[in-house]
């Protein structure tokens, strides 16, 4: 397993994003469209030259580290790192879900601290999917970087106002408690939830961070109902051998 960032910051080496000069002189609204489009798709390219280069690898190649995923989004802060951890956590590999999980709740105090960045530990940061995985990985974040080009836009920009970290922060901490307990299928949508909020500030789309709202209360829904049919069962048994 190779090292990662140790306890530095996420730092990356891949190429950033243009000077705003690049982009051509227009209104203040449509420069921001544009570089919000021109970002999508420079991600979505490079998450398919990735894809290609791994299917190029014999079968038993090391795969992809999050420190190497983290080097592909170029800069990388919060939201990059939120969408991150929360899609390793819906990899069906045992306890990611737990130790992403946990990432998660970190994060989010980041977030409620207000800070723009997040220092990785080195274990996590050399965290490694296998081949397949990796292709996978990097075949869903490229499809979605081409959608987002498509239909993504920023608007709605309340939803991001400043006084909204400290109510993110702690959206983000009840979303990554759904994920860390042993819930059948529950960390599911918490973890489409977190994607959405993370790609949405990337985007600055107010409409996935009403989506992640939406997500996140169905998924505190379906916690809820099972626990409360667990409950019940429970009380049936006691019952049962009480009676018995």
């Amino acid at each position: 397993m190779s090292a990662g960032h140790g306890e530095g910051k996420a730092s990356t080496t891949a190429p950033s994003a243009p000077p705003h000069s690049a982009i051509p002189a227009r209104a203040a609204g449509t420069a921001t469209q544009l570089g919000s489009r021109y970002l999508s798709l420079r991600l979505a390219r490079r998450m398919r030259h990735a894809q290609h280069d791994f299917e190029r690898l014999p079968a038993n190649a090391p795969g992809l580290t999050l420190d190497g995923l983290l080097n592909l989004h170029g800069q990388s802060g919060i939201p990059t790192l939120l969408m991150l951890f929360a899609l390793f956590c819906i990899v069906p590999v045992g306890g990611v879900g737990n130790v992403f999980g946990v990432a998660l709740w970190m994060l989010s105090w980041d977030v409620w601290q207000g800070r723009s960045d997040m220092r990785l530990p080195n274990r996590l940061a050399s965290f490694r999917l296998n081949r397949r995985w990796s292709i996978h990985m990097l075949h869903g974040l490229g499809s979605g970087y081409r959608q987002a080009s498509r239909w993504l836009r920023p608007r709605w920009p309340a939803m991001q106002a400043p006084w909204t970290r400290g109510p993110w922060a702690l959206w983000i901490a009840l979303q990554a408690l759904i994920i860390f307990l042993p819930v059948p299928l529950g960390n599911i949508l918490p973890a489409f939830s977190l994607i959405a909020l993370g790609l949405g500030q990337i985007i600055k789309d107010g409409m996935l961070l009403w989506a992640s709202l939406l997500l996140g209360a169905l998924a505190t829904l379906y916690m809820w109902w099972l626990g409360d049919i667990t409950w019940s069962l429970v009380l049936a048994t006691w019952a049962w051998l009480a009676g018995g």
